[in-house]
C-alpha cells in the first residue's frame, strides 16, 4: 500500500484500528485511506463518520470546513465506500490541489 507520508500512515491505522476495520473491507479501507491522506479530514472524522455505528455521516457534506477540494476527496471516500451520496467522479480532480491529486492517482490496491 502507498501512503504520501509516514504520518498519513499512521492516521490510516489509527482509523481502521479505532473502527476495529476487517483487512477484507475494502469500502472503509478506502474510505479511511482518503479521510486520513489530509489532515483537515482527518482531524474533522467525527463530522464525517460514526465510529459508533460504523456509518459515514451524509449531512457532513454540507460542513462549513469542507472546501472544493476537500468536498470533492469527501465525495470519492463516500463514493468509494459505496454510499448513495450523488458523485460524478469524472469532475471530482479538478477541484484538487496538484498535491491531493498525485497521492489519489497512485491510490493502492487495498
Amino acid at each position: 500500500m502507498h501512503f504520501h507520508s509516514d504520518q498519513h500512515k499512521r492516521w490510516f491505522k489509527q482509523l481502521c484500528e479505532r473502527d476495529n476495520t476487517n483487512i477484507k473491507d475494502i469500502e472503509r479501507r478506502s474510505l479511511f485511506y482518503v479521510f486520513s491522506g489530509v489532515e483537515l479530514l482527518y482531524k474533522n472524522i467525527e463530522m464525517l463518520y460514526n465510529f459508533e455505528d460504523h456509518t459515514i455521516r451524509l449531512e457532513s457534506y454540507n460542513q462549513a470546513f469542507l472546501t472544493g477540494g476537500t468536498r470533492s476527496l469527501v465525495d470519492l471516500a463516500f463514493n468509494l465506500y459505496g454510499s448513495d451520496a450523488e458523485c460524478e467522479v469524472r469532475y471530482l480532480f479538478s477541484a484538487l490541489d496538484d498535491r491531493n491529486s498525485m497521492w489519489l492517482f497512485e491510490f493502492p490496491t487495498l
